[in-house]
């Protein structure tokens, strides 16, 4: 799937940070901001967002704070200024600058993963409609084409209705443990972490085109045939290979691609463009 931004006179620029507000935040978070938001654009113009549902959530550099969109705006309306800021219990430290607060579900969700993950400081969580469809029909995803590679292990996490209870985070984070990086999320939808925005982002990229690929070749309907299926040596073979073309910083070029094409369309990322 490759990023279509529709032509647009006045785009919403996404970094709208004022001088007076990056002297409250400063540099490292008015920067987090920016990835943050540059993240709800294109997760919008991938086409994998939900109305305004679903969540993506960054941890400010050296804090237990973590940045979240405010529930009311749709994506394609986040901009830096207006992600929300709150502590791990769910307390807002900045409103942002817009009138709506943050969903309940979604501190639950990302708090639960935040605080037991630390080397997660970014998550996804979205209900494209490949990845709903995987979520209700595969019990268990196999390795079956080459964007598996960047989502194994994949953990599970099974339905238990919306999640609005705290009781909900501690099987949550018994689910998603270290390496695992993706959890499906039965009947629900997808999650991604990463150390990076950039990282949860392009795992994410992969996770849903695998799910894609699911659909698309009738997997979700039957299982996939066992010689169709990559073998365990293929897979740890081709995850050392590509962790040695891109090491810790994995997904940063691929984002700072698409960042690039959102600010030659005029929507001033406010992305650190080495």
């Amino acid at each position: 799937m490759s990023l279509r931004l529709p032509w647009s006179r006045n785009p919403l620029k996404i970094n709208d940070i004022t001088s007076s507000l990056k002297k409250v935040w400063g540099t490292q978070e008015s920067e987090a901001r920016c990835k943050l938001a540059t993240a709800y654009r294109l997760t919008h113009f991938f086409g994998w967002d939900d109305l305004i549902y679903g969540h993506l959530t960054l941890k400010v550099p050296g804090t237990q704070h973590i940045l979240i969109n405010p529930f009311g705006l749709h994506y394609n309306e986040v901009t830096a200024s207006s992600l929300v800021k709150i502590d791990l219990a769910g307390n807002v430290i900045d409103k942002g600058t817009s009138n709506f607060s943050f969903q309940r579900t979604g501190y639950v969700i990302h708090s639960a993963i935040h605080e037991s993950r630390s080397d997660l400081n970014a998550l996804m969580h979205i209900h494209s409609r490949a990845g709903v469809g995987v979520a209700c029909s595969v019990d268990k995803m196999v390795p079956m084409c080459q964007h598996s590679v960047f989502i194994e292990p994949v953990s599970y996490h099974p339905f238990r209705g919306i999640v609005t209870q705290e009781s909900e985070k501690i099987e949550l984070a018994e689910n998603f443990l270290a390496p695992s990086k993706c959890l499906l999320m039965k009947n629900h939808g997808l999650l991604t972490g990463g150390a990076t925005i950039e990282e949860a982002f392009s795992r994410m990229y992969n996770f849903h085109t695998v799910c894609q690929a699911y659909v698309d070749a009738g997997y979700t309907h039957r299982p996939v045939p066992p010689e169709k299926i990559l073998s365990e040596d293929i897979i740890e073979m081709s995850v050392k290979a590509a962790a040695s073309m891109d090491g810790e910083h994995f997904g940063m070029m691929d984002f700072a691609a698409l960042a690039r094409q959102l600010d030659s369309a005029g929507y001033e990322t406010g992305y650190p463009h080495p």
